[in-house]
């Protein structure tokens, strides 16, 4: 993982599938900015900051095909998060990244697949009360 001193990855909040918002874990999906370093694919733990209102959000990060749906070889970054449903579209943000959790996986079922990220999010956010949490949310929240 990156100090804390700069963001991981910055980007652009594009519109997705759509399948999020349906399954109960609506996504803002990332378009990274050229050269922007898109860590491999995982969960993660993180923050993201939104410059232009000065928030910072709670998240669960995914990197990964979304294996569970077979969406092909393109590599998407989806983050639920935690503490708002704003609409982000057409939003800059940068996400901070504080831990990984697991590696992305085909679950055999959307079932499956949600009960593992309600346990993805319970993660994430002891990862983000953690000590590592709070430093790397000071230097996103700067």
């Amino acid at each position: 993982m990156p100090d804390a001193t700069s963001p991981r990855l910055s980007g652009t909040v594009v519109h997705g599938a759509g399948r999020g918002r349906m399954l109960g874990f609506p996504t803002a999906n990332i378009s990274p900015d050229p050269g922007s370093d898109v860590p491999p694919p995982a969960i993660y733990s993180g923050w993201l900051a939104r410059p232009a209102t000065g928030a910072v959000h709670r998240a669960t990060i995914s990197i990964g095909t979304n294996p569970t749906f077979e969406d092909g070889s393109r590599v998407h970054t989806e983050v639920y998060c935690h503490d708002t449903s704003d609409d982000l579209y057409g939003e800059h943000v940068a996400l901070w990244f504080v831990a990984r959790i697991r590696d992305t996986v085909r679950f055999a079922s959307v079932d499956e697949l949600l009960l593992a990220a309600r346990a993805d999010v319970r993660r994430s956010e002891a990862l983000l009360d953690s000590a590592r949490g709070r430093r790397v949310l000071a230097a996103a929240a700067r």
